[in-house]
């Protein structure tokens, strides 16, 4: 069955434009998608990188205590806005950011994490690992100061036009390509089957994952206008809109007085919305007479199920209109929750984050698969020795970019565990082999000329190291995945996952993955061996 397809004119342009755009971001798209997989989990791991985390979070956590054992150790200004981020299953800390004023009248972010039985505090600008927000962070570039997050944009921006001109230029024949898959024959037919239907079955996760990636790395262009036009340069009115308790002035000179406890406001909260968590609050002029709190509460289940309750701790009488109900949301509060939770998989439950992870490693597939078509269809008397060389190289680096990031992935999380707990900048360290280690297994992917050899052995390795994981996880913490499963399952989840990954790629490079016995194609050995390449015809 064929469907009617683009005129021939049409046609050409838009697959130009695809096999263009395709080919200038795909190893930047891997990079998004591999990392992004794993960053779904991030706050789920953190028990895993961090022993001291496996603890069971107290019923009675006193979050008054909290904040001012948080202010006798940073003197923190309570006049400006203190995030309280309520203790979860995967991380069992109180999180407090705030503001700390210096005596040069300069002001500094501050970060700690509060143990809910102990108290004691952790100063979370030095943390002793940061495993999960590597990775996250990678996955929008961070790295790179100031222009990564826009570049992760960009990138959004021009996958949202790959993947509507790929299924425009295979509207044709897209459902006799879909149902007529085959493994077998010329390699060029392979990979653009496998790349065609994997394309239509993520198409709609691919669409959503460019448009929120795009909103979100180019949210500060995309608000520009409104801000100079609307709000007179004024951004904090555009954040008011979607965030109303802003809009509450308060007075910086208030006089201290007695209120509520956050316990007490906590649980009338609880109370009245019994169905939902309490995810975090925003504190206000803590310990003055005008002290304002916002709670945020979720269900987890609803895409649009999330608000926000706003009060003053003097009385907390509700203050209807600074407060986001969850069932009375207007769109300007609906739609940044909205995106981000689509973004983020916070929605559904686990069973949304491992759709949405098996479907980010079926993007990644089909990125490389993207590549290799590119690459067979340029391997043939058409191009000169010059240019099959320049295309012979570009795959080569795109695939040991990209293919070396599960074996340089297994090393974070086996280096975290190498690595001491009380060696100070850990997470530094931690960082520091990751980063270098992928350089190098770059670097030596760039010697394997041929690609498949290239696949098999970063296969290898990175199965490999994904053994060592469980093994030195539980030689560090005692703590083996078989045995805490009822305790701590993320722990044993992790475990679990890298066993199974490394025995599946293990079983890959022996038993299924297969390299000629000829290295190379002859054009390949040509392209090696001869340093004045002879002339071929071109077109």
């Amino acid at each position: 069955m064929k469907l009617r397809g683009l005129g021939n004119r049409a046609y050409n342009v838009l697959f130009h434009s695809h096999t263009v755009a395709g080919i200038v971001i795909s190893f930047a798209l891997f990079v998004i998608f591999y990392a992004g997989a794993f960053s779904l989990f991030r706050h789920h791991i953190y028990q895993w990188e961090n022993p001291a985390a496996r603890i069971s979070i107290p019923s009675d956590v006193d979050y008054d205590k909290a904040l001012l054992k948080v202010d006798s150790v940073y003197d923190l200004a309570w006049h400006e806005t203190t995030n309280m981020l309520m203790p979860t299953e995967h991380i069992p800390f109180v999180r407090i950011y705030g503001a700390v004023h210096d005596t040069d009248s300069t002001t500094e972010r501050m970060a700690a994490f509060v143990h809910p039985e102990t108290y004691a505090v952790q100063d979370m600008n030095e943390p002793p690992t940061t495993l999960g927000d590597t990775l996250y962070h990678l996955h929008y570039f961070r790295q790179i100061p100031v222009i990564g997050l826009y570049l992760s944009g960009l990138l959004a921006l021009f996958f949202l036009f790959a993947s509507v001109t790929g299924i425009l230029i295979h509207w044709r024949n897209l459902l006799t390509k879909f149902y007529a898959f085959i493994t077998e024959g010329k390699w060029k037919t392979i990979w653009a089957n496998a790349h065609t239907v994997l394309g239509v079955i993520g198409l709609p996760f691919q669409v959503m994952y460019a448009v929120t990636g795009a909103f979100f790395g180019l949210l500060t262009l995309i608000l520009l206008p409104s801000v100079l036009i609307l709000y007179n340069g004024d951004s904090s009115q555009v954040f008011n809109k979607i965030r109303p308790e802003g809009n509450v002035v308060l007075n910086e000179d208030a006089p201290a007085a007695t209120h509520r406890s956050l316990n007490v406001l906590k649980g009338q909260v609880q109370k009245t919305y019994p169905d939902f968590t309490i995810t975090r609050a925003i504190v206000r002029n803590y310990g003055k007479s005008d002290a304002l709190v916002t709670w945020y509460v979720d269900d987890h289940q609803n895409i649009a199920s999330s608000g926000s309750l706003t009060m003053y701790m003097a009385d907390g009488i509700l203050l209807d209109e600074y407060s986001v109900l969850p069932v009375l949301k207007s769109y300007s509060h609906t739609v940044i929750d909205m995106i981000t939770k689509l973004h983020f998989a916070e929605f559904g439950g686990l069973a949304i984050k491992i759709t949405y992870f098996i479907l980010s490693l079926i993007t990644c597939f089909m990125i490389i698969s993207g590549v290799l078509i590119w690459r067979t269809a340029r391997d043939n008397q058409r191009y000169t020795l010059q240019q099959r060389h320049f295309h012979h190289q570009v795959t080569k680096i795109y695939l040991a970019v990209c293919l070396s990031m599960f074996p340089a992935f297994a090393i974070i999380f086996l280096t975290n565990k190498l690595i001491p707990m009380e060696i100070i900048s850990r997470a530094n360290w931690v960082n520091g082999i990751f980063f270098s280690s992928w350089l190098v297994l770059i670097l030596i992917g760039l010697r394997w000329n041929n690609y498949a050899r290239l696949n098999r052995n970063y296969l290898f390795v990175g199965g490999l190291l994904s053994l060592m994981i469980p093994l030195a996880n539980g030689i560090a913490t005692s703590d083996w995945f078989w045995q805490v499963w009822s305790m701590f399952p993320w722990v044993a989840a992790v475990d679990t996952f890298w066993l199974i990954a490394g025995l599946t790629s293990i079983y890959l490079v022996v038993r299924v993955l297969k390299v000629p016995t000829q290295s190379q194609k002859p054009s390949e050995v040509m392209i090696k061996k001869r340093k004045t390449p002879l002339v071929a015809t071109s077109s």
